[in-house]
C-alpha cells in the first residue's frame, strides 16, 4: 500500500494456537485482515504480518478456541479487588493455570444496573499471557501499535429476533450465540456442522446472517437447517465490535509494563524536550547550591569577625588572634589564677574531686594519678580492674559532680571537667 494510503482501522485475525505455536507466530506468518476507512478504502485478504496495510488503529482478533469468554454475576467489589479475585472465581472453568492467563473484563455501567431488574452480568475474557505477549511483540516489531484485542465472536452481532450471525473464513466458521458467548465449527460443504444445527434448534433461529469470504459455504446449509439466509457481503459488522471485551487491560494496556508494542519508539526528537528540561533543572540546582554556599560563607566570615572583635575588646593586650575560643579560655584561666580562683581543670580541683569520687573503690585499687592537658588519668593496680557495675556507678556520680569519666581499655580512667 502506498504510504499516503492509510486505513482508519485494521483487524488482524490471529491464527489459532493449535495450528500455529506461540513461538511460530512471526512477522512472516500469513494472517487474514480487514481494513477500512481513511484514504485506503475497504481492503480484505491475507498477507504476512510484515506486509499488512498501515492503519491508525489496529485490533488483534483471536480465535474462539484461544479466548475463554463468559458472563458472570458481577461481584460487588472494586475494580482492583475484582481483578485480583477473577483467577479464583474462574479457576474451575479454565483448562490452564490461572497464573499463566490474562484476565480482562467490562464493568457494568451504573445506568444499565439501575434500569435492569435482572442481576448485572460481568463480561470476562481470558487468554494465555504467552500468546498475547507474542502477538504484541510481533505486531509491534512490524510497526503496528495495537489498540485492542478480543475474541472473534465480537466481529458479528449477538442473536436477536430469531436471527443468528455467523462468520466464515479460511475453512472455519464462528457463531455468536449470546451477548458474550459463541462457538466455532469447521466448514464442510458436504455435511452440516452439528454445533450449528444445535444452536439453531435451541435458540429458535429462523434466519442466518452470514459474514466473511466463505459465506456461500454456510448458505449451503440453509436447506438442512430449515432457515432463511442473508449473505451480508461484508467481512465483519463494525457496530458489533463496540461490545467486545478488550484483552489489553492492566499491564497489557497501552503504555503498560508488558505492552512493548504500544510503547512509542525512542528517537532523538522525542528526547530533545526532556533533555532540555533536565539541563535547565540541573543548571538551576547548581546555581542554587552555589548561591547557598556563598551565603553560608558570608555568614561564617561575619561570625568569625565578630568573635575576633569581641576577643580584642576583652583582651586588648593580645597581639594575634588565631583561635578566639581557645585563646579566650586560656585568658580566663589566667585571670582566675591571678585572682586566686581555681579553674575546673586545675590539678588541685580535679584531685580533690577524684578523691571524693573514687572513695567507693576497693582499698588499694588505685596505683597512681597523672595530670595532663587539663585532666587526670587514674591508673589501677594490676588485677584490680573495676567491674562493669562499679564503672557505671562511678560515671553516674561523676555526672552529678560536673565531671566526665571515661574508662580506657587498659582499665585506667580519664577524669576531666564536663564539656572539655
Amino acid at each position: 500500500m502506498p504510504k499516503d494510503k492509510v486505513a482508519q482501522r485494521l483487524l488482524v485475525f490471529v491464527p489459532p494456537s493449535r495450528t500455529v505455536a506461540k513461538r511460530a507466530f512471526t512477522s512472516s506468518t500469513m494472517v487474514s485482515y480487514v481494513a477500512w476507512g481513511g484514504s485506503a478504502g475497504l481492503q480484505a485478504g491475507e498477507a504476512p504480518v510484515a506486509l499488512l496495510p498501515r492503519a491508525s488503529a489496529v485490533d488483534a482478533v483471536f480465535d474462539t478456541a484461544d479466548v475463554f469468554v463468559a458472563a458472570l454475576d458481577a461481584p460487588k467489589l472494586s475494580e482492583a479487588k475484582l481483578r485480583q479475585a477473577l483467577p479464583n472465581l474462574l479457576e474451575d472453568r479454565l483448562l490452564t493455570n490461572p497464573a499463566d492467563c490474562q484476565f480482562a473484563f467490562d464493568l457494568p455501567r451504573q445506568s444499565d444496573s439501575a434500569a435492569s431488574p435482572q442481576p448485572t452480568k460481568l463480561a470476562v475474557s481470558v487468554i494465555d499471557r504467552g500468546l498475547l505477549t507474542r502477538v504484541l511483540d510481533v505486531l509491534g516489531s512490524a510497526g503496528h501499535r495495537l489498540r485492542a484485542g478480543y475474541c472473534e465472536i465480537y466481529t458479528v452481532p449477538a442473536p436477536a429476533a430469531a436471527v443468528l450471525s455467523v462468520r466464515a473464513d479460511r475453512g472455519r466458521g464462528i457463531a455468536r450465540s449470546g451477548q458474550h458467548d459463541g462457538f466455532a465449527f469447521d466448514l464442510d460443504a458436504g455435511e452440516t456442522p452439528t454445533a450449528l444445527m444445535l444452536a439453531v434448534r435451541q435458540l429458535g433461529i429462523k434466519r442466518l446472517q452470514i459474514f466473511g469470504r466463505q459465506a456461500s459455504v454456510v448458505a449451503g446449509y440453509a436447506a438442512a437447517l430449515g432457515v432463511a439466509v442473508d449473505e451480508m457481503n461484508r467481512e465483519v459488522d463494525e457496530s458489533a465490535l463496540e461490545a467486545a471485551v478488550n484483552l489489553l487491560q492492566g499491564t497489557f494496556a497501552q503504555g503498560g509494563m508488558l505492552n512493548r508494542a504500544g510503547l512509542p519508539k525512542i528517537s532523538a526528537s522525542s528526547l530533545r524536550a526532556p533533555l532540555i528540561w533536565s539541563a535547565a533543572a540541573a543548571t538551576v540546582f547548581v546555581g542554587g547550591m552555589n548561591a547557598y554556599w556563598l551565603k553560608l560563607e558570608s555568614e561564617s566570615r561575619a561570625l568569625r569577625g565578630g568573635m575576633d572583635t569581641s576577643f580584642r575588646s576583652a583582651f586588648p593586650e593580645a597581639t594575634a588572634v588565631v583561635d578566639p575560643v581557645l585563646q579566650t579560655k586560656r585568658q580566663l584561666g589566667s585571670l582566675r589564677s591571678r585572682a586566686g580562683v581555681p579553674s575546673a581543670d586545675d590539678f588541685s580541683v580535679l584531685n580533690t574531686q577524684a578523691a571524693q569520687l573514687f572513695s567507693v573503690a576497693p582499698v588499694g585499687a588505685i596505683a597512681g594519678v597523672e595530670y595532663r592537658d587539663g585532666g587526670l588519668r587514674v591508673k589501677m593496680k594490676p588485677g584490680n580492674t573495676l567491674d562493669a557495675g562499679m564503672q557505671n556507678a562511678l560515671r553516674a556520680q561523676a555526672i552529678q559532680l560536673g565531671l566526665s569519666l571515661r574508662f580506657e581499655a587498659d582499665g585506667s580512667a580519664r577524669l576531666s571537667p564536663a564539656g572539655q
